[in-house]
């Protein structure tokens, strides 16, 4: 939220790092000029985004539904697959978040349909514009254009193939021109997009990564290749194996998270639907696969955090309300959550710290320049998860802040008060807001 505002006021979040600020600004440019149009910059809300990705997921559930349809011709089956996609804790819960992910799989899933639909017919080639919108959301979800991609080689359709690299090729660099030099001109849009969307590799969220595709997803994928061995299907095929090889090769990313898996559910609720009515259809009954996908659906809530209580809207109301009783409009603020501060009135010249040091961990932007405020006391408010003081998991702390920026903190600002979490944004229970201020002592180190 905090970027797509200060897009929106018309900052310029394509800058490279500066004393002035920086924002990482990794989402897709698409998504920041979408919700730059939608966002009230006096008021800002999370809820038209929201409702966006609302949208956007419930289109991917109506089209895995289509797709059903076409490839079983049963109207059950076409039925079960949206209730199949929706009834995972994770679709749902990621589904009415801020996130571009959604809007992205949505694309590039209806460019999918469209490449199915006419698989035999030039008209596939009309997929790739709609592909490269989704790329431009977010460059994540592409099991669609390499799906389609190797179905036309395996078909020995080498023409076909060419003629839809050649158009994706040529809208994508095309858009990329467009967004460099006469949207975002003067600024840095390439290498925000082309470099900064790298992160590094975790062995311990791919090893978190893998449990979860284990118990959420590998049954119900035995399933669909079930299917597919007795129905053969050649780009359906493509599509299964491209999203479970490319969900599994993104998933040890630092910052990636269960919705990389997204294109799997999609094959899941596609493919499982068709194979039970087809059993039925056989006079079989389908018990190994009730049992399989319902172990499957079952493992599928693991994270599903529950609606916000009564409880969370005061704690939400509590922390806004002390900011804004604390602070003057438009204070310069620092944190992790940007949405809170923004929506208290602050302004956030970094406006993702968390981004910022991931950025900088990496080694791909310096954070010298935040450091150097942080010492020279330039924000008003700094908010973070956890007090440098007291807080001995130095393991948690150094995948949040360099050890440079938390001495700048603890050296040149003191907690003033702590607030709790509220609950939809708690990592652990016992999370709490702690509010860092300027130290006022004269002993404090000296401003540089």
């Amino acid at each position: 939220m905090a970027e797509t505002l200060r897009l929106a006021q018309g900052v310029s979040i394509y800058a490279p790092p500066s004393a002035q600020g920086f924002a990482g600004a990794t989402y897709g440019p698409l998504y920041y000029l979408l919700g730059a149009r939608l966002i009230n910059v006096d008021k800002p809300s999370y809820t038209p985004m929201r409702l966006l990705s609302a949208a956007a997921i419930l289109g991917c559930a109506l089209g895995a539904g289509l797709l059903t349809y076409w490839i079983s011709r049963s109207y059950l089956a076409a039925c079960l697959s949206p209730l199949v996609f929706l009834s995972y804790g994770v679709v749902t819960f990621h589904g009415v978040s801020m996130l571009s992910d959604n809007v992205a799989l949505f694309l590039f899933f209806a460019g999918f349909l469209l490449a199915y639909r006419f698989r035999e017919s030039a008209l596939l080639l009309l997929a790739a514009p709609v592909m490269t919108l989704g790329f431009y959301f977010k460059p994540q979800f592409i099991a669609g254009p390499l799906a389609v991609f190797a179905f036309l080689l395996l078909s020995r359709r080498f023409i076909r193939a060419t003629q839809f690299a050649g158009l994706l090729g040529f809208c994508g660099l095309g858009m990329l021109a467009l967004l460099q030099w006469v949207v975002f001109r003067g600024q840095e849009f390439w290498r925000h997009f082309l470099t900064y969307q790298a992160t590094l590799f975790s062995a311990r969220q791919f090893e978190i990564g893998m449990l979860v595709w284990a118990l959420m997803l590998a049954a119900p994928l035995l399933l669909a290749l079930e299917y597919l061995r007795q129905h053969p299907d050649r780009m359906m095929m493509c599509y299964f194996v491209a999203a479970v090889l490319l969900g599994i090769a993104t998933i040890g990313k630092e910052s990636a998270f269960i919705q990389y898996f997204y294109e799997s559910f999609l094959v899941v609720s596609i493919l499982v639907p068709a194979l039970l009515v087809d059993r039925a259809r056989q006079g079989r009954a389908p018990v190994e696969v009730v049992l399989l996908l319902t172990f499957g659906l079952i493992a599928g809530q693991w994270y599903t955090p529950p609606a916000p209580s009564a409880e969370a809207y005061a704690q939400n109301a509590s922390l806004q309300s002390y900011f804004r009783e604390n602070f003057r409009p438009h204070t310069r603020a620092l944190g992790f959550r940007g949405g809170d501060l923004v929506q208290a009135g602050f302004d956030t010249p970094f406006s993702d710290l968390f981004q910022s040091e991931l950025l900088a961990h990496g080694g791909v932007v310096s954070d010298r320049d935040l450091v150097d405020r942080i010492r020279e006391r330039w924000f008003s408010v700094i908010v973070l998860d956890f007090d440098l003081r007291a807080d001995k998991d130095r393991q948690w702390m150094d995948y949040y802040l360099h050890e440079a920026a938390r001495q700048a903190i603890a050296q040149n600002y003191e907690v003033r008060t702590s607030l709790p979490t509220p609950s939809p944004e708690k990592l652990w229970n016992g999370d709490r807001f702690y509010i860092y201020v300027p130290i006022a002592d004269e002993n404090a180190s000296s401003p540089r």
